[in-house]
């Protein structure tokens, strides 16, 4: 069963949005918001005063914004780019925010695209993606977990209960081919003995594109948004998300993370094909937590399109 997202329709969860903004920050000129976008997770608005604030849509990102708050003023000091400062903060249950939101000034720089990256030098941005992912990947561990930074189970007990929530959904909406191609697959993963064994190291979790802010002039990274799903895990689910951007892309990142001393082991690729394989099968169980029809038809278009059943 769909859980029903509580934020409605667009311009009315808009409007809701900016009187709760304005009622519970006096000392902000909220005005007239734009909307910046709109994840699975949260939805992202500017005030007058170029405040961001992430409005959760559920539970799962309230839970992901009390990490960021805890998280980001530390580790602003460990990155070579900025990363989000929390200074506003609307706890879950707030009038007109039933998840809460988390608000910081703007950040400069325009996100990273295809298109952006094909004007710009690609080596030097996949080594400055990759010099990031290093500083990220050696931030002490235990200090993460005092941070309340959680553990990553990638393919144990969480990836049993986001199967038993998936697979029954996609069963009405794929092909049967195309149905039992992902059962197979499930069951690969779920079975591939090298998910288990990697170092573990503080990860984003969400480190694609869309969430780095790139500036025109300099053509360098200067910014990562959404820490949201930052987790103690595998360094292949960051290094994964860098094929989003293509096959060459993400070679040449991998190349310039082992050149400045990232950890590569014998079975890291492997991991990284897995993780990409994850991503568009995990994002149908958030998307059923929305209760959005066009998002689901537009995720199991991506999983139609993703590597688990392009080449089967």
């Amino acid at each position: 069963m769909l859980i029903a997202s509580s934020l409605g329709d667009p311009e009315q969860r808009l409007a809701r949005i900016e009187r709760a903004l304005a009622s519970l920050f006096a000392d902000l000129k909220v005005g007239s918001i734009r909307e910046l976008e709109t994840g699975f997770g949260s939805v992202v608005v500017q005030t007058s005063d170029d405040v961001v604030f992430r409005v959760a849509r559920n539970a799962r990102a309230a839970s992901g914004h009390a990490k960021e708050a805890k998280l980001l003023p530390v580790l602003a000091r460990r990155l070579p780019v900025r990363v989000p400062q929390p200074q506003w903060r609307a706890e879950p249950g707030s009038p007109g925010l039933p998840f809460g939101a988390i608000g910081y000034r703007r950040l400069a720089g325009e996100p990273l695209t295809p298109s952006w990256l094909a004007r710009h030098d690609a080596d030097k941005v996949a080594a400055e993606i990759a010099g990031c992912l290093i500083a990220l990947h050696r931030f002490p561990v235990e200090r993460a977990e005092e941070l309340g930074v959680p553990r990553a189970d990638v393919n144990g007990g969480s990836f049993e209960a986001l199967r038993r929530h998936v697979m029954p959904v996609i069963r009405e909406l794929l092909t049967p081919q195309e149905y039992d191609a992902v059962s197979r697959w499930s069951d690969g993963f779920l079975a591939d003995p090298t998910l288990q064994h990697f170092d573990a190291v503080l990860c984003h979790g969400d480190f694609w594109f869309g969430n780095l802010l790139v500036d025109d002039e300099s053509e360098s990274v200067v910014a990562v948004l959404d820490w949201a799903s930052a987790a103690i895990g595998d360094p292949a689910e960051d290094l994964a998300r860098q094929l989003h951007l293509g096959e060459a892309f993400a070679s040449q990142v991998l190349r310039a993370y082992e050149s400045r001393g990232g950890a590569v082991d014998p079975s890291l690729i492997h991991r990284m094909r897995r993780r990409w394989e994850l991503v568009e099968f995990a994002g149908i169980r958030t998307v059923m937590e929305l209760d959005d029809p066009e998002e689901l038809k537009e995720t199991i278009g991506k999983l139609r399109a993703g590597p688990i059943l392009r080449n089967r």
